[in-house]
Parts: structure tokens; sequence; C-alpha cells
């Protein structure tokens, strides 16, 4: 495995930062999620009306965790990436990926090309 060197350290600074602060508000979020989905919810004297609200917030709070999982599981890989020196380089081509689309997604692993070819698979075989 490839080890990161100096240059490569800073070359990827920004993109470093930026994720371990993405990491970092994910986190945060997270964890007021599980809160609140442990948090009880009142259940005597409320009409049903009520209990479906409290349902459907419940549900939406565990999708919005699931969520935040799998962006965290994400980042993580980046900074992995990072470590090994393999960042910044598409997963399904081995070709770099462009500075502008890793500014917007820092934890992208395939370049645009790559990433839409991966969804037109995706949506033709549904």
């Amino acid at each position: 495995m490839k080890t990161t060197t100096g240059h490569e350290t800073s070359r990827w600074a920004w993109h470093r930062k930026t994720l371990l602060r993405l990491r970092d508000e994910l986190l945060r979020a997270r964890d007021e999620h599980e809160t609140a989905t442990r948090a009880p919810h009142e259940r005597g004297g409320s009409d049903a009306l009520d209990f479906t609200e409290d349902e459907l917030e419940l549900r939406v709070l565990r999708a919005e965790l699931a969520q935040e999982e799998l962006e965290l599981a994400e980042i993580d890989s980046a900074l992995r990436r990072i470590e090994a020196g393999t960042y910044g380089i598409c997963e399904a081509t081995g070709e770099p990926i462009a500075a502008a689309r890793l500014r917007a997604i820092p934890w992208t692993r395939l370049t645009k090309e790559a990433a839409d070819q991966q969804e037109n698979a995706r949506t033709a075989g549904l």
C-alpha cells in the first residue's frame, strides 16, 4: 500500500481539513438524532393523529441517522485514502479526479464520467 509523503499531505491539506470539519458536523448531528430517537414519546392522552405524527417523526429521524452513517463512512474512507496516498484517483478508471469535483465533493471516489456511468447502469437495471 502506498503511504503519504509530506508533499501529498500538503497537497490535500484543504480537503483533509474540510473532511474533518464535515465529519465533526455529522457526528454532532448524529448524536442529536440518536438522542431524539431515544427520548420517550408521550403515549397516554394523545390521539391517533398525535401518535401518527410521533411515529412519522421517529421514522424520519431513523432515516436521517442511516444517511449520516453512510456519509460518515464515505468521509472516513476519503480520509484513509489521503493517508494511503490514493486520494484523488478514480477507483473505477484509475484516472485523476478533477480538482473542481474534489472541491465540490471532497469524499468522492469517482470521476464525473465514472459516476455518470455507474448511475446510468444503476437506472438501466431498474
